[in-house]
């Protein structure tokens, strides 16, 4: 039976590995199908004796089991053999016993024959011997009796065992012989099987071998084009050493002239440094040429309310140079001549204001502090000056324009932060238009000379949205009122105060700040027609605004003491008016006969 089934599971492995590859070298090209074959029969019989061993791996399990399932039956063999020899050696004592008794019976005859021999002597001594006898034979009858049923007993249980033993062995081995024709049958089938397997695989390796027979000239073929391969891959490998080699001096070279590079780049930066620092100087002492303190003119257009009181023949206000104008007065019929660092007549536009300006963006950039504020009589355009509209922005918007321009055009080199605080000063009182409260704030003047207002609000802005957005919600807080001279009169000065910190990548850092200041209108309480409130707001705006004038005077004529404390918009200006700020006042003018006194 062994022989057979490794003859079945011979063929059967034979089977299936030429099977597998069959049907993967029918999909494959001419050319290439005697190295696929190769490589297709390797891992086919790899996988095929996978697959078998892990049968015999199974079989083993089996044959396992079925050793587990006989061990009962061994056990059963095994403890009828032990009763066996236990009935064996009961059998061996009853034998003996039986010896013994048997001996006694002929001592008995013996004796009874004696006796008989004897009687004739006496025939007291042979009636004692006849019940002698008589008694002897009974025993003997009894011992006989207990001999034939100890001996019948010892048959029968005898029997019963060897019975018992042969009913389970008949019954162990008609299983096992049941068991072992199955298996026989299942080997039958599978060698029927195997056969026909064989039979297939003959086939399909005959077909192989045909197929191999005609990839012979191509292998030939393949083999002398892998050679030429091998050939060119040394030769490529060559090359790429020698370009290898030549890269390596090149890239030397390069690291030397990166190290040089890297030399002149710091060199270049230093240069780029004293340059930024040469530029600023440059850029500080033209505008000290044109001055520190700067004021320029702008007159508005006349309103048609003002047409019918100019004088005939004679404009009110008159333009020689863009740095001179002259007032007609009608009632000394004379004019008088004026002269400013420059002059905007009434078609001036916004931009054209701003283009004389925008350079103190720059200063505020380079670290500088800046004031800007229009100053004037009420209804003489401040406010449009320094607001505007959304279609005609005035300086507060142009100059935050210039300053998001400037740091977006110095971005790679500078990392510049911009905030913005907007306050007003209404009666002398500070107030936070960004965060109104009914908390009082004052304002700090610190040892270094600069002025500060604690907890007023500070915003970080990123662009100009940001800062339109703040002026406009700004605007919503602000005080006014209606005057007889202006429907919408400023009652508080205004300043949009905006700080910049610009640090130079691996140098200093500047920071400046920028004052844009709407000045309330000084009033002539006889025209503007205020009482009650409106005169206190108006007596406070005249005060201040006249203490502005008494510092703006100071500093120009270099006086030693500077009187910063009469009012809190100066207090406020401090840091952006003297030293080395850079001051710009707009003085806004109307243009009416009627306001010729102011």
């Amino acid at each position: 039976l062994m022989p057979l089934q490794a003859v079945a599971r011979d063929r059967r492995v034979m089977a299936e590995l030429a099977e597998a590859v069959c049907s993967q070298v029918a999909g494959l090209p001419a050319d290439g199908r005697a190295n696929a074959l190769k490589e297709m029969l390797r891992a086919a019989a790899i996988r095929v004796l996978k697959a078998h061993a892990g049968g015999l791996v199974a079989e083993t399990c089996r044959l396992a089991e079925a050793a587990e399932s006989l061990a009962p039956q061994l056990r059963t063999a095994e403890k009828t053999e032990r009763s066996m020899r236990k009935l064996q050696q009961r059998f061996e004592e009853v034998d003996a016993r039986r010896i013994t008794l048997e001996g006694e019976l002929s001592a008995t005859r013996a004796c009874a024959e004696a006796s008989s021999g004897a009687r004739m002597g006496s025939s007291k001594a042979e009636a004692e011997a006849s019940e002698r006898r008589r008694a002897l034979e009974e025993r003997i009858r009894d011992v006989e009796a207990r001999l034939k049923a100890a001996q019948g007993q010892q048959r029968v249980e005898a029997e019963a065992a060897q019975n018992r033993l042969q009913d389970e062995a008949i019954a162990a081995a008609t299983g096992e012989k049941l068991s072992l024709q199955q298996q026989l049958e299942e080997k039958g089938r599978e060698a029927a099987s195997a056969r026909e397997a064989d039979a297939r695989l003959a086939e399909r390796l005959a077909a192989v071998q045909a197929l191999s027979g005609k990839l012979g000239p191509r292998m030939r073929t393949l083999q002398l084009a892998a050679a030429r391969v091998r050939e060119g891959q040394q030769q490529v490998k060559a090359d790429v050493q020698s370009t290898k080699q030549r890269l390596v001096g090149d890239l030397g070279r390069v690291a030397k002239a990166t190290e040089t590079l890297g030399e002149e780049s710091r060199a270049m930066e230093e240069k780029y440094r004293l340059a930024v620092e040469d530029r600023k100087k440059l850029h500080n002492q033209i505008l000290d040429l044109k001055g520190n303190i700067r004021v320029f003119l702008r007159v508005r257009p006349i309103n048609a309310k003002e047409l019918p009181t100019e004088p005939p023949g004679e404009a009110t206000v008159q333009f020689r140079d863009d740095t001179s104008v002259g007032i007609f007065d009608a009632t000394y019929s004379r004019r008088k001549w004026f002269e400013f660092d420059q002059v905007f007549d009434p078609g001036t536009a916004q931009q054209q204001v701003f283009e004389e300006a925008k350079p103190l963006a720059t200063s505020v950039l380079d670290g500088y502090n800046v004031c800007v504020f229009a100053y004037g009589q009420t209804g003489s355009g401040k406010t449009h000056t320094m607001t505007g509209t959304a279609r005609d922005p005035g300086l507060n918007t142009n100059v935050l324009r210039e300053l998001f321009r400037i740091r977006d055009e110095r971005r790679n080199e500078y990392e510049i932060n911009i905030s913005i605080a907007i306050t007003e000063i209404y009666n002398e009182m500070v107030r936070d238009l960004l965060s109104p409260s009914p908390k009082k704030l004052d304002i700090k003047l610190n040892p270094d000379g600069s002025s500060t207002i604690p907890g007023l609000t500070e915003l970080r802005v990123t662009t100009v949205e940001d800062v339109m957005k703040c002026i406009v919600d700004a605007s919503k807080n602000r005080a006014t009122s209606t005057t007889d001279m202006n429907e919408q009169s400023s009652r508080s000065h205004s300043i949009v105060t905006v700080r910049t910190q610009c640090a130079l990548r691996g140098s200093d850092t500047y920071f400046g700040k920028i004052h844009l200041v709407d000045l309330a209108g000084s009033e002539n309480t006889n025209k503007s027609g205020v009482s009650g409130q409106g005169m206190k707001e108006a007596q406070n705006i005249n005060k201040s605004l006249s203490a502005l004038g008494d510092v703006i005077q100071s500093l120009v004529a270099k006086n030693p003491h500077t009187p910063y404390r009469n009012s809190k918009l100066t207090m406020m200006l401090k840091d952006s008016l003297g030293g080395d700020s850079k001051t710009l006042m707009i003085v806004c003018s109307s243009p009416a006969q009627t306001n010729v006194t102011e």
